[in-house]
């Protein structure tokens, strides 16, 4: 009995404070309304002036050419190296864990992913800038992973 009104003589001055903290009345409420509505009604207008002003920039032949070259040959070069990989986990047997090899398969599915993405870009008026940057971001993503997955390896 004296564990229930223990807890009593606890709880209920807590749940009266929470209660009362979070209370604010309708002047409150209304002032605060108030201060947000000229955050709302500003004019957003710029935003299109600006998107237009950044206009997508049409992929140069050339520029798309020596993209592809360079970018076949990073996926050719991390193919190569995923394949050695694998013939060395083959090679130690039972010894090599199975985290490792989920950080192979993984590094794998993601360089065919990158690959797919290569071949399926259209060379149309899509945002050549955004692909570029963000395909590059990528190799080197799945670039430094390897690195990372070779050191812990060696260690």
């Amino acid at each position: 009995m004296k564990k229930i009104i223990l807890i009593l003589a606890l709880t209920i001055p807590l749940m009266a404070g929470i209660i009362f903290a979070g209370y604010r009345s309708s002047t409150q409420k209304q002032k605060a309304a108030q201060t947000k509505v000229p955050y709302a009604n500003r004019d957003l207008s710029p935003a299109p002036k600006i998107a237009n002003t950044i206009a997508e920039k049409p992929i140069n032949a050339e520029e798309w050419i020596t993209f592809k070259s360079e970018s076949e040959r990073k996926i050719r070069n991390l193919e190569i190296r995923i394949a050695e990989l694998n013939i060395e986990i083959k090679n130690q047997g039972e010894k090599s864990d199975a985290l490792y090899r989920k950080k192979i398969a993984n590094l794998e599915q993601q360089n065919k992913f990158m690959k797919a993405m290569l071949e399926n870009f259209e060379k149309g008026p899509s945002n050549w800038e955004s692909f570029n940057r963000g395909f590059n971001r990528d190799m080197d993503a799945i670039e430094n992973a390897l690195k990372d997955l070779t050191a812990d390896n060696k260690k």
